[in-house]
């Protein structure tokens, strides 16, 4: 990291010229210098390199160590000067510590004041805007636990009856047990995907064009002598890439119908054949009757039946709001111990889920 110098400024305080840092006399009205400060130069800019002194004999005064102050006459001198250059006394019995009221920088734009106030109420109202969705989400999605009233009751009983018999089916691959078999001809069965020579296409690739460089931050600090000792301002620089577009071949492909064999056939299976159903408000729900039913009775040679039961227990619940929630029993014991009138407990769910609560 590079290490330079600056020159600052300062300004006369009785006739308000513009001095270098390097003369400790105004050039203009020949008032030596006695405490006027350093401020930086130009126009307050982070210094470049560019801007470095480099005749060796700024650098040496730059490097020669803080200014010292006259005791007798009040004037500032150079470190590297032996004699004060107002009253000619000598620095060894004259020179005491320079004081400055500090480096200072050339006026900047200032911020709003008001930016920090301006800041904290953004940041508020975003935290209210994000609360407010948090709440309202939570209002939307809450489990609420509410008292309610048993409206309305039903029951569905139902037996779903399969039978095994003979079931005609068709399609390209016959089961082992498939009888009566016919071949229909071919029908599509699929495409295939069959290259048809190559296309030409566009993609972009990343390839190296030149450096991005930037500039490393400059940090000064004062010598207290009318210049600055700096370091930064060097630049780093990596690889620049950028898109290009390329060009290459790539295969092309068409579908081709591919036609297969299709049969039908018959065979054995269990097939649904139909519903039984029962239903009603009653405190004791039926099943079908087995002579409702009629399992096997209608069956034909090497024929057979089986049922499977299906069992549906519905409870409305009606709240004071008048809001109503359907629940489904479990089992039959807790649909017959839910009476019509009665006032129950429910959690309700966002989506409307209900469950007793104990």
């Amino acid at each position: 990291m590079p290490v330079f110098h600056v020159e600052m400024r300062w300004r006369c305080s009785a006739c308000q010229q513009e001095n270098l840092g390097r003369f400790k006399d105004c050039q203009q009205c020949r008032k030596p210098k006695d405490g006027e400060p350093f401020y930086d130069a130009p126009e307050g800019a982070a210094p470049t390199v560019a801007q470095a002194v480099v005749d060796e004999q700024l650098i040496r005064q730059a490097t020669a160590g803080a200014d010292w102050s006259c005791k007798f006459c009040g004037s500032h001198q150079r470190r590297d000067s032996g004699l004060c250059g107002n009253c000619g006394a000598d620095q060894s019995g004259a020179a005491r510590e320079a004081k400055y009221d500090g480096a200072q920088a050339a006026p900047q734009p200032k911020s709003k004041k008001d930016w920090p106030g301006r800041g904290w109420a953004i940041a508020m109202g975003v935290m209210a805007s994000v609360l407010t969705t948090i709440l309202f989400f939570s209002w939307v999605l809450r489990t609420r636990e509410v008292r309610a009233e048993i409206v309305a009751r039903s029951w569905e009983h139902k037996v779903l009856v399969e039978r095994y018999k003979i079931v005609a089916s068709e399609g390209f691959e016959t089961p082992s047990d498939a009888f009566d078999v016919v071949n229909q001809g071919q029908r599509f069965h699929h495409n295939d995907k069959v290259q048809d020579g190559t296309t030409r296409e566009s993609y972009s690739e990343r390839v190296a064009c030149g450096q991005e460089c930037t500039t490393t931050p400059t940090r000064c600090t004062t010598n207290n002598n009318g210049f600055k000792t700096c370091t930064g301002g060097d630049q780093k620089c990596s690889t620049k890439y950028c898109s290009e577009t390329r060009y290459r071949e790539v295969p092309r492909y068409k579908d081709v119908p591919v036609h297969k064999d299709y049969f039908s056939w018959k065979a054995w299976r269990w097939a649904h054949e139909r519903d039984v159903v029962e239903s009603g408000t009653e405190e004791s729900p039926r099943w079908p009757s087995d002579d409702s039913v009629a399992l096997e009775k209608n069956c034909g040679p090497k024929e057979k039946e089986r049922a499977d039961r299906r069992a549906i227990y519905r409870v409305v619940f009606k709240e004071e709001d008048g809001a109503k929630h359907e629940f489904t029993a479990q089992t039959l014991e807790q649909f017959q111990e839910l009476a019509l009138g009665e006032s129950r407990t429910i959690r309700v769910t966002a989506n409307h889920e209900v469950t007793l609560v104990p």
